[in-house]
């Protein structure tokens, strides 16, 4: 008899094989279209998805959406259009390995990195000096915390 391992091996490898082949889902109509309204900018080599969108006339509020773990910025999907009509301009990004931006590995993920992509967003867009409101949740949250460290 074989070493048990030998087993897992010769049934594991082409399971493994089946796996890698297996095509990704296709995107749902929402999800296409979430994305062809959205653009990307580039950070050290790396694709991050964002979405900006103007909205009310007569208002300089920005807000910026950080969203949760483990989704994307379609998070805010919803409540997408009434902030539009209460903020001059609404933008939302994929965090580095969520959403439709790149998901890099080996990488070292890191709350400091992300906070650090959302700086190098501002300031793509030109806002970097500008007055800015945020709206977080979950792992959000915790990158709102270090941009306003």
């Amino acid at each position: 008899m074989k070493e048990w391992w030998v087993q897992v091996g010769l049934l594991g490898v082409p399971l493994l094989a089946v796996y890698l082949h297996i095509p990704p889902p296709q995107l749902s109509p929402a999800l296409r279209s979430w994305k062809s309204s959205g653009s990307f900018f580039t950070y050290k080599d790396l694709n991050i998805f964002y979405r900006d969108s103007s909205g009310a006339v007569g208002s300089s509020d920005v807000v910026v959406l950080l969203h949760g773990f483990p989704t994307s910025s379609y998070d805010w999907s919803k409540i997408w259009e009434g902030l539009t009509q209460r903020f001059h301009r609404v933008i939302a990004l994929d965090f580095l390995g969520f959403g439709f931006s790149d998901k890099p590995r080996p990488h070292g993920y890191s709350i400091f990195e992300q906070a650090t992509i959302v700086e190098g967003l501002l300031r793509h867009l030109g806002l970097r000096h500008q007055r800015i409101n945020l709206l977080s949740h979950d792992y959000g949250d915790t990158v709102a915390q270090e941009l306003l460290h």
